[in-house]
């Protein structure tokens, strides 16, 4: 028997990182209009019947698609000046999951996420053999080049002349790029079924060393669903995040019976204790929603019970 769907089941978040902005960074009217126009899009997938691992994966994929945040098209560039991005998608039906990390060739690295898990018997390729089994399952292949935009650039040189990296900050390190974890972004979604699904795509940290892979692609720690608890996506400084285990941490407190909230605060304290910044966007499986961060500023966008979509960056400022 085929489940009802029921409209007001539907919720849905995304964000698109978080980090520090400076006093000038004015009214961020573009990135403020992709959220929305992104969001909408995903929101009348869902009420037109479709599955929240459809609307994750068209919004992230839309993001991806985006120069203005950190996936994809306009992704940060490491030490070497290369692209290396990093995705996930999470299934809460099943726990299936599907993640890639070290890719440079690939147009959508959401969409190889997600071909991982649908079809092959893995969770988790990298590099060049993520690279091959996109090639082998029909995926489109680009140039490195195609995902470099001038801005990244400009912050790669400005990073080496600074002497940061963007590794876990600690005492005998340089400074870390303020800009590093920027951008980052992810959806969540609970479907007209009480599905949910969570996905995640980063080009990672600016300077990075090469190699070096985030929490976006750890299922359990930047992405997670279950639809016994809770869809989450993370962005910030990954190496804490994944030090908290953050998504499967959330699951954990909702099973212990603390509210969503409760729950994604408390893991972002632990991200806290780890010297870590950032945020997340989470759905849980009654159907609250929240996006909690510890950053100067957190973009995202979520439409609420009435339909309507919002979007905020900083604290107070929905719209």
């Amino acid at each position: 028997m085929n489940p009802t769907h029921n409209p007001q089941l539907i919720r849905f978040a995304l964000h698109g990182g978080a980090g520090d902005l400076p006093a000038d960074a004015g009214p961020q009217t573009e990135q403020r209009a992709a959220l929305r126009e992104i969001t909408e899009e995903a929101a009348r997938l869902l009420s037109n019947g479709g599955s929240a691992l459809d609307a994750v994966t068209l919004a992230v994929e839309r993001l991806e698609q985006c120069p203005l945040f950190n996936a994809g098209v306009g992704a940060v560039l490491n030490r070497e000046g290369q692209p290396e991005l990093d995705a996930a998608v999470a299934r809460g039906e099943d726990r299936g999951c599907g993640a890639v990390a070290g890719v440079s060739r690939v147009a959508s690295p959401i969409r190889l996420a997600r071909a991982v898990m649908e079809q092959t018997p893995h969770v988790f390729f990298a590099g060049a053999g993520a690279e091959r089994i996109a090639e082998e399952l029909g995926l489109t292949m680009v140039a490195p080049e195609h995902f470099i935009i001038p801005l990244r650039l400009e912050q790669l040189a400005s990073a080496k002349a600074s002497g940061s990296i963007a590794l876990d900050h600690v005492d005998d390190a340089p400074p870390r790029d303020p800009d590093a974890a920027f951008g980052t972004v992810g959806a969540v979604a609970r479907d007209g079924y009480g599905h949910l699904a969570a996905a995640t795509s980063t080009g990672g940290l600016t300077n990075k060393l090469p190699g070096r892979i985030g929490d976006s692609a750890v299922f359990g720690a930047g992405t997670f669903a279950d639809d016994a608890s809770c869809a989450v996506s993370c962005t910030g400084t990954g190496e804490s995040f994944i030090r908290a285990l953050f998504g499967h941490a959330v699951h954990g407190q909702l099973l212990a019976g603390r509210s969503l909230a409760e729950a994604c605060d408390a893991a972002l304290a632990d991200v806290r204790r780890y010297q870590g910044v950032g945020g997340c966007i989470a759905i849980g499986r009654d159907g609250a929603l929240v996006t909690p961060f510890n950053a100067g500023v957190l973009y995202r966008a979520w439409f609420d019970e009435a339909g309507v979509v919002k979007v905020a960056i900083r604290r107070d400022d929905a719209s």
